[in-house]
């Protein structure tokens, strides 16, 4: 008698079964895998690509108050013409004119009086550059006068050999063609550097420095990312706290640190030579990304340099609060100036929210 054996459906069940929870329990455990490991974050996406932040421009190669001092221990004279209100919203209203054509809001004046210290150390110096006299970068006599946001700058200046300047309205005339320059002219000599800063969508406040005499006017846009109002001091010894209010919607990711060796005195003729040019963010160090525990969320790390982990991080709609640790940085590097840049965004369009310098020295 022939017959045919019948499978056994219920057997053919139980590896079906079997077979699904290997494959299960390898993603499972796959996945596990891919949270523990650090996500990595590239640094090349964070900076421009030449890894500068502006260059200078030129055409035609008051009443004295101390500053505020800051972790460097230094002091800044600022100096004002008499005309320098008329002056600076004159200024205003050509950079917003500026911005609206390009579809962006308007800027407002800063308090943070950095552009107007530069403009007046240059003119007194006859210097033009981004550096000063005491080997300051723009962020830095930015933090000294007690900036906390971003800050980008833009120099320029004017100069004639006959007495030119001598009235508001001509000083006025050198500010608009620099301004249109600056915007309309700056693509051979500054790969739109200028440009860039009147017109990044980013910037909500503007520093406006303002130095004349008969034959020179020096002109100064210290452009702010301004969504943080921090307390100060920043730091005490390599602790760093990032705490205040937000005045807008910020969502930060992580905080990159650069490094400058300490300032050092610079002469006018240095300044007009050696240091004559465009200007970048220092050394990249590494960063700080917000605490993980790899369990239910990926780590991030940097591709490149120090990562470490805040010890607070929080951000809300109304407060921030952002705690971390630069010793190990410091232990690596030694004196000189940590500048910290608080970022949110993606790689492709980061935004900066902080350029804060935090002086260091052994003594």
């Amino acid at each position: 008698m022939d017959y045919e054996r019948i499978p056994d459906q219920q057997s053919g069940r139980s590896w079906a079964k079997i077979a699904a929870a290997i494959v299960i329990a390898t993603l499972l455990a796959v996945l596990a895998v891919l949270l523990l490991l650090p996500g990595v974050i590239s640094i090349n996406g964070f900076l421009g690509g030449d890894g500068g932040i502006t260059s200078t421009f030129s055409v035609n190669p008051g009443n004295s108050e101390p500053s505020n001092s800051s972790g460097s221990g230094a002091t800044l004279d600022i100096s004002y013409p008499p005309n320098y209100d008329i002056l600076a919203n004159y200024s205003l209203t050509i950079i917003n004119q500026d911005r609206t054509t390009a579809g962006l809001s308007s800027v407002v004046l800063s308090p943070v009086p950095s552009a107007q210290q530069h403009a007046d150390s240059m003119l007194e110096n006859g210097y033009f550059s981004h550096w000063d006299t005491q080997g300051y970068k723009p962020y830095m006599r930015y933090t000294i006068l007690n900036g906390t946001g971003f800050v980008e700058e833009n120099v320029a200046y004017e100069s004639t050999t006959l007495p030119t300047f001598i009235s508001t309205s001509s000083v006025e005339a050198a500010i608009n063609s620099l301004e249109w320059q600056m915007v309309n002219n700056d693509s051979t000599c500054c790969q739109n550097g200028h440009r860039d800063n009147i017109l990044t969508s980013f910037h909500n406040r503007v520093s406006i420095g303002v130095a004349y005499d008969s034959t020179n006017v020096y002109f100064v846009e210290d452009f702010e990312t301004y969504l943080t109002s921090l307390s100060t001091p920043i730091n005490q010894g390599d602790l760093v706290t990032l705490s205040g209010s937000t005045l807008a919607t910020i969502n930060p990711n992580s905080i990159l640190i650069f490094y400058d060796s300490p300032p050092q005195p610079l002469t006018s003729l240095q300044l007009n030579t050696e240091y004559y040019g465009s200007y970048d963010q220092g050394t990249f160090l590494g960063g700080i990304v917000p605490p993980c525990n790899g369990i239910f969320s990926r780590c991030l790390q940097f591709a490149e340099g120090i990562t470490d982990q805040a010890t607070t991080w929080q951000v809300s709609g109304s407060s921030i609060d952002i705690q971390f640790s630069l010793s190990n940085f410091i232990q690596r590097n030694g004196d000189g100036v940590y500048t910290i840049y608080l970022i949110q965004g993606s790689q492709e369009n980061p935004e900066y929210l902080t350029s804060i310098s935090i002086f260091v020295t052994s003594s």
